[in-house]
Parts: structure tokens; C-alpha cells; sequence
């Protein structure tokens, strides 16, 4: 297989630097201790140094030590700006562990990086001069941006990646990147192979999906090729009455694999029937409009109208909107819009609620099934996610309101820089035809 090399690609490969300074500023601390294994020992100020607990506004500095997580910082919510390992340190995640790095992973030379559990980071960059990078077969890295340099050390790969961009350069004859036998490495944009040397890379190149790979055309020519398929969207879901009927309107813009629609009525949220089903396209690159008329609309009562979007394999998306009693049509409680989907820099939310309501929303990443709680900038009826940072490619949106689940949807996020300037995202949305 071989790509077709593009402007853009060219442009990414002149401007890539391996600078380690994170584009943020931050708080300095460094850890007391070596290992962390509970909430507990993170959140005490006396086991850092100043006696600060790391947030997203910290940068940790690890010199001359071990600095190892041993316990799911995910599942507790908690996030880390920035991580910078120097001066013979390494950083592990265990197989326990987990830590989601909102800026950038810094590995300095003659430092080691090891990856049993989950990391999560916005860019990495492994400039291990003498030291170590190793990924095991239980660990994964979800990223937006990776930058490898290898010299006379080996970088094993044998678990999953998940990023926008990769980039790898060999700067030794001695440097070997190792391909597992588990390895799942998925490219969603550009794979950038700086190397001049023969039979440093070892296992096989087939467990690496990308859409664009510039550099070395022996390994370009051995990789897998991804197209990325636009999944089912819905673009909108309305009640309006009339005459004391109501009507339900729906519209795709784009399906794939999508088999009918289910609408559900309830008068309290949690006992559900079935109002009516309608026949979906089944593959459509263009606006699909669809309707369904209630003739039973009582409008002293509170009502609730879920729609079910039902793929062919038999995945379910759903979309539910509140009506209140004796309000009609005009307030409808629940997700108005998702927009724009695609995004390549910010994700829109438009909803009503009341004042009392909470919001629980995530972000599923379909490749690898990471979960990226996303907290947004609420203004008024809207919500403003900054998801640029995220590893492009196709999501799962989730969005509960008082622990009822109100809409769950496919987004897509385009390839950007870490700045959120589009970069070839056209290469990740090619649409592949199947005869």
C-alpha cells in the first residue's frame, strides 16, 4: 500500500519540533513520593512538594526518581496538566493505574517511559536518549499527538495506540522500534517515519492502521490504510402540535448501517411504550427527513418522547425531549442541537432545562472504548466543549440529565494541531465505497 503524499503532510512534517516545553503556564510540584496508590496519598498536600495536589493547572517534575501510578486517577475524575520526567527518572502506569494528561508528556534523556495501564494525554513526546519506552500488551496511550525520537535504546509497542499523529524518528543504527504480536496501533491522520537505516524495525507493520504515512516507503508500503465511514447522525429532533396532536420530526444527515426508528412515549420518564416505528435508508450521504404523528396527546400531562435511532447490528442511539403539562410545544426540556458534526475544534450543545437539573456528559472514543469526561463552558441554554485536544475519529456522545440518559449519538472529530488548526482532515473523512 502506499499514500499519496499531500501539501498538508509536507507542511506537518517541515514544522515538527520535539520541544518539550508545555504551551501553557503552569505550577511547578514535584512528587514526595514514588508510588501512588490511592486517592487518598494524591490528594494529600504533604506528598508533594510545594504542598500543592497536582491539577490541571500543574505541571509535575520528575528528576533523579520513580514516579508511579498505581491506582485510577480516570475513575476519580482527577486530570493533570502537564508531566516532565528527567535525569535518569522514569514514569510507570501500572496495570492498575490510570492518568489523563490534559497538555503534554515530556520524557527526557536517558529517562524511561512504562505502560502497563492507561494513559491518556493530549501530546507525548519521547525523547528517551539512552533510556527506555516500553508499551506492554494490557497498557494503552490514547493521544492527539505522538513524537517518538529513538537512538540506541528499543521502543516496544505491544499493546494499544490510539492517536491523531505519530511521529518517529531514528536518530542511531542501533535503534529498533518493536512491533508486538498484540500491538493494535491506529493512526487516524499522519504517520511521519524519519529513518535512513535498514532492519531496525522489527514485528509486523500490518498492526499499524493509518490514512497518511510520509518517510520510509519500505514501512509506508507495509502498513494498513483506514478510511474512516461517516456513521449514523441524526441532525435534529422536534415535537411541534397542532389541534391538540402532536407531530415528531427527525432528520439524518448522514446513515450508515442504520435498519428503523423507534419513537417511545411516557408520562413520567421511566415507563416507556411504543409509539411507532418508521424505516430507515440504510446508507445516505445526504439529509434524510422523517415524521411520526401522536393522535393521544394529552396536554395536562407531563410527556416524554424518546427517539430510538437502531443500526442493523442492532446498536441503539437514542434522543429524548420533555414536554411539561399544559405548556405545549414551547418549551421542549432535553438536547435541542449537537453542532457542528462534524468538528474539528469545539462541540456545541444546545438544550433547556430547568435549574435544578444536572448534567452528566462523556465523550466514548469508538476505537478503543476510552471514556473522556468532558466538563463545558455553560452559557445560558448552551454548552461549549473544546474537544481539539481529543484523538480524531469517531465518538460516542452520552448525555444524562438527573441520571436519565437523554441522548447518545456519533460525533466526529477532524484531525487537528494542537492548536485546533485543521490538518488534512480530509484524509480521515474519505468515505469508502463497497460494491
Amino acid at each position: 500500500m502506499k499514500f499519496v503524499s499531500t501539501l498538508l503532510i509536507i507542511l506537518f512534517i517541515l514544522n515538527t519540533t520535539f520541544a518539550t516545553t508545555p504551551d501553557h503556564s503552569y505550577t511547578s510540584i514535584k512528587p514526595a513520593l514514588e508510588r501512588y496508590t490511592s486517592i487518598e496519598q494524591w490528594e494529600n498536600p504533604n506528598n508533594w512538594s510545594p504542598n500543592i495536589v497536582p491539577s490541571e493547572e500543574t505541571i509535575i517534575l520528575v528528576k533523579n526518581k520513580s514516579f508511579i501510578i498505581d491506582f485510577n486517577l480516570d475513575a476519580e475524575k482527577l486530570v493533570v496538566g502537564a508531566v516532565d520526567v528527567s535525569n535518569e527518572s522514569e514514569f510507570v502506569v501500572t496495570n492498575h493505574g490510570s492518568i489523563f494528561i490534559t497538555n503534554t508528556l515530556s520524557i527526557n534523556s536517558k529517562s524511561s517511559l512504562l505502560i502497563e495501564g492507561a494513559l491518556k494525554v493530549q501530546k507525548a513526546i519521547v525523547n528517551a536518549t539512552g533510556g527506555e519506552f516500553l508499551l506492554k500488551e494490557i497498557g494503552s496511550i490514547d493521544a492527539h499527538e505522538i513524537f517518538i525520537k529513538i537512538d540506541n535504546y528499543i521502543t516496544t509497542l505491544n499493546g494499544h495506540v490510539s492517536s491523531t499523529y505519530l511521529n518517529i524518528h531514528f536518530l542511531d543504527k542501533n535503534a529498533q522500534l518493536q512491533i508486538g504480536d498484540n500491538a493494535v496501533i491506529h493512526i487516524q491522520s499522519d504517520l511521519v517515519v524519519k529513518n535512513k537505516y535498514k532492519d531496525n524495525i522489527l514485528g509486523n507493520l500490518s498492526k499499524i492502521t493509518s490514512s497518511g504515512c510520509q518517510g520510509n516507503e519500505m514501512f509506508c508500503n507495509q502498513i494498513t490504510a483506514y478510511h474512516l465511514k461517516l456513521p449514523t447522525i441524526v441532525d435534529y429532533f422536534d415535537i411541534e402540535v397542532e389541534n391538540e396532536k402532536t407531530f415528531v420530526y427527525w432528520e439524518t444527515s448522514t446513515e450508515r448501517n442504520s435498519s428503523h426508528f423507534i419513537v417511545d412515549k411516557s408520562n413520567d420518564g421511566e415507563n416507556f411504550t411504543e409509539l411507532g416505528r418508521v424505516t430507515a435508508s440504510g446508507k445516505s450521504s445526504s439529509e434524510n427527513p422523517y415524521e411520526l404523528k401522536d393522535d393521544n396527546f394529552e396536554k395536562d400531562k407531563d410527556t416524554y418522547y424518546r427517539l430510538r435511532v437502531v443500526q442493523q447490528d442492532g446498536e441503539e442511539f437514542v434522543w429524548c425531549r420533555h414536554l411539561l403539562a399544559n405548556h405545549l410545544d414551547k418549551e421542549e426540556f432535553g438536547i435541542e442541537k449537537v453542532h457542528p458534526n462534524p468538528t474539528n475544534y469545539y462541540l456545541k450543545i444546545d438544550f433547556q432545562s430547568q435549574k435544578s437539573d444536572v448534567l452528566d456528559i462523556k465523550l466514548h472514543h469508538t476505537e478503543n472504548e476510552s471514556i473522556w469526561d468532558i466538563k463545558p463552558k455553560i452559557e445560558g441554554d448552551k454548552a461549549l466543549f473544546d474537544v481539539h485536544h481529543y484523538p480524531a475519529g469517531a465518538y460516542i456522545l452520552k448525555v444524562k440529565m438527573n441520571n436519565m440518559l437523554i441522548y447518545s449519538g456519533n460525533v466526529i472529530i477532524h484531525a487537528t494541531n494542537s492548536k485546533g488548526n485543521i490538518r488534512n482532515s480530509q484524509a480521515i473523512l474519505v468515505e469508502e465505497e463497497k460494491k
